[in-house]
């Protein structure tokens, strides 16, 4: 069993460290990054504004970090990125043995890099499933990589922590035999319930350090996540959806 999670836009170029860490590990799509951190260099920060839909800027700084970007060195990406779900899953206080786990199990998806194992070393870079790179889509740039990567080896099962930008790589490749369960996190807001944004992230960093640190193997053994009063929810899930609630 795989589980795979969103990158940030936020990211730590100098973060904490475990102790006695396992060795770092080179993206295995580098090469396809290097072509992209190229074409991306060569735009002007007014077009990288329009290519990455942000502010002037946030263009401004994504032109520099291209301009700087280099294919060496870098952080584990699982240390790199800085959002809310990686807040919450808190690799820096993990064990060696915990994130050895996790090289195997867990992915981080990025549309610069591809898919990522957890210690596989990058640069900061900003950019989005979502956006368009002259003309192209990059879920077409990617294509079958980030499916080949969960489901290549025959396993067959992988857990989604991912949000809906991301896990859209995944689906258009999913075949019978696979099978994708989707973590769900509601939340009671008057009277309804809802799928609050913030903490939806968080929960799933929270859950992604639940499956690393009790080696979960099966989907099925995530029903005893109980993370700030989430409960699984067994009326509102099925064979590809695990929901968890709370009264917040």
């Amino acid at each position: 069993m795989k589980v795979f999670l969103s990158p940030a836009k936020n990211m730590r170029t100098l973060p904490p460290m475990p102790q006695g860490m396992p060795e770092a590990s080179v993206p295995r799509f580098l090469y396809r990054a290097e072509g992209l951190a190229a074409r991306l260099k060569s735009k002007a920060p007014y077009a990288l504004e329009s290519i990455l839909q942000t502010s002037p800027q946030i263009a401004l700084r994504a032109a520099a970090l291209y301009q700087d970007w280099t294919d060496a060195g870098g952080v584990p990406a699982v240390l790199a990125y800085d959002g809310l779900a990686y807040k919450n899953l808190e690799a820096e206080t993990l064990t060696p043995s915990d994130l050895a786990f996790a090289q195997e199990h867990v992915r981080l998806f990025s549309a610069f890099y591809g898919p990522l194992r957890p210690l596989d070393v990058i640069q900061p870079y900003r950019l989005e499933l979502a956006h368009k790179l002259d003309g192209q889509s990059l879920y077409d740039f990617w294509g079958r990589a980030f499916y080949d990567d969960l489901f290549g080896n025959g396993d067959g099962i992988a857990v989604n922590l991912a949000s809906n930008e991301y896990s859209k790589a995944v689906r258009p490749y999913l075949l019978p035999a696979d099978r994708m369960v989707t973590c769900e996190f509601l939340t009671y807001r008057k009277g309804k319930l809802r799928c609050l944004a913030t903490i939806a992230k968080m929960a799933r960093g929270r859950m992604a350090r639940y499956i690393i640190e009790n080696r979960i193997e099966a989907p099925e053994q995530l029903t005893f996540f109980d993370w700030n009063d989430f409960q699984y929810e067994q009326s509102l899930s099925d064979n590809n959806t695990l929901t968890f609630i709370t009264r917040g």
